[in-house]
């Protein structure tokens, strides 16, 4: 944020300030996270001031992201939109619909950066609109309407968003996209497939027309026989525990065909993987997913990395979820939907670091946390969890056993068949370690 640029220089000190008070204290109000009522009037006229505007603070954001992977020969792009519910603003104005003919919500629209190992690279894109209170229940007309003007265009706009990062940054990067069932949309495949060095995988949500003997994609599939059988891990959901699934991989080339009636639209040559679940647990629903890809499916391995990269999708689920749940975003009460616009990138760039801290002991368990955290954040760890001040001498921890400490504070046991703490435990131990830290540096 040092890098933003605002209309006076006196602002962007302020904008450092409220991405530093918001990550050392994510769950907590406004009025809350910050020291004194002086600097908490200084968010609200932060927020107010008419000339800031939202991009402005997108953009360092997202250009540090692009930075961070200059020497990645390759990188993950996962794309989702969210929609972000204000229902208890009765007063606010310039929110607009969700699921009912009220305006209370915002949507927000998403690119996550990720390495080729899941470790969270920052934020690549978000756009965020509200949809108006007109055009409710009028969704059969958006058939008529240019493709630009559409929702769906989202995912077109992210990925020509991020490839113009990746030229202006990191030039010699690639990128795979992956987004789920909403972008299974004609013109986002094509898209996808005219973007030399870059590839993609897409969710299908439909059973599209294909070229040649059967009449669609799951009944040539479905006249295959299985040419894999994986064994997948399966994260929890509501109402289902985590799990292994026993999986069955089909694949072949394609040719998807245009929507009938359609105009302007051309043939799209694209891979395509079917993974089904053919005898999940009872009472629960089977794993099966339709995939089209640019990636190749010749061998075993190479559908077996198609499975494995399409996972990490659920990345951007769990920022969603520190976005809402560990920042609380949708608690903010603001007169306009303009000014919570205004304090949203804040909050996206510390549910982000969430996600990245979280999977960080994942992907370099044994790096030195000094790469995340500060000599005081990991040593008022190490006192809280084990009841005494760091030995003399000790060497620093890693990021493994840091991120067991924060995560012991936010409430996770750590016991031997718990696994690294969750996203859940992170901003809960993130927020006590905050408030400890505050404390060490105030009063000791």
């Amino acid at each position: 944020m040092g890098s933003v640029e605002l209309p006076d220089a006196r602002l962007c000190p302020r904008a450092v300030a409220i991405l530093a008070q918001k990550m050392a204290r994510p769950g907590d109000s406004i009025a809350q996270a910050n020291s004194d009522t002086a600097a908490a009037k200084a968010t609200y006229r932060f927020e107010e001031n008419e000339r800031v505007k939202p991009g402005p603070i997108w953009k360092p954001i997202h250009e540090h992201t692009a930075k961070g992977f200059a020497d990645l020969a390759r990188i993950v792009s996962v794309q989702d939109t969210v929609c972000l519910m204000f229902s208890g603003l009765k007063a606010t104005t310039g929110l607009g619909t969700a699921d009912q003919p009220r305006e209370e919500a915002l949507w927000m629209h998403s690119a996550l950066a990720l390495r080729l190992d899941g470790h969270v690279l920052g934020l690549l894109h978000n756009y965020v609109w509200a949809r108006p209170l007109a055009e409710f229940g009028k969704g059969h007309q958006a058939k008529k309407r240019p493709f630009d003007d559409k929702e769906s265009f989202e995912w077109v706009r992210g990925m020509r968003h991020t490839a113009a990062l990746r030229d202006a940054f990191s030039p010699a990067t690639t990128i795979l996209t992956i987004s789920d069932s909403a972008s299974d949309v004609h013109e986002v495949l094509a898209e996808a497939t005219a973007r030399p060095g870059d590839d993609a995988i897409i969710r299908a949500s439909q059973d599209r027309r294909v070229a040649g003997d059967y009449a669609s994609v799951r009944a040539m599939l479905e006249a295959q026989k299985p040419l894999d059988r994986l064994k997948i891990a399966v994260p929890r959901k509501q109402g289902e525990p985590k799990r292994n699934a026993r999986i069955e991989v089909r694949a072949s080339a394609v040719t998807v065909l245009p929507p009938q009636h359609s105009r302007g639209l051309h043939p799209v040559a694209i891979h395509v993987l079917w993974i089904h679940e053919p005898h999940p647990p009872k009472g629960v629903e089977a794993l099966d997913w339709l995939l089209f890809t640019t990636l190749p499916i010749a061998t075993a391995a190479d559908r077996g990395e198609v499975v494995r990269l399409y996972k990490l999708r659920w990345r951007i689920e769990e920022f969603h979820l520190a976005l809402k749940s560990g920042c609380h975003i949708e608690k903010l009460q603001l007169k306009t939907a303009g000014r919570i616009q205004i304090l949203l990138p804040f909050f996206c760039a510390v549910a982000a670091r969430m996600v990245q801290l979280t999977y960080w002991a994942r992907t370099e368990p044994n790096a030195s946390c000094t790469v995340a955290l500060s000599e005081i954040e990991w040593t008022v760890a190490w006192r809280q969890t084990h009841g005494a001040p760091p030995p003399r001498g000790l060497k620093v921890p890693t990021v493994a056993e840091a991120i067991r400490m924060i995560g012991r504070l936010g409430g996770h046991l750590g016991r031997k068949g718990d696994g690294m703490p969750g996203v859940r435990n992170m901003w809960r131990g993130w927020r006590d370690l905050g408030i400890l830290v505050e404390f060490q540096m105030t009063f000791l």
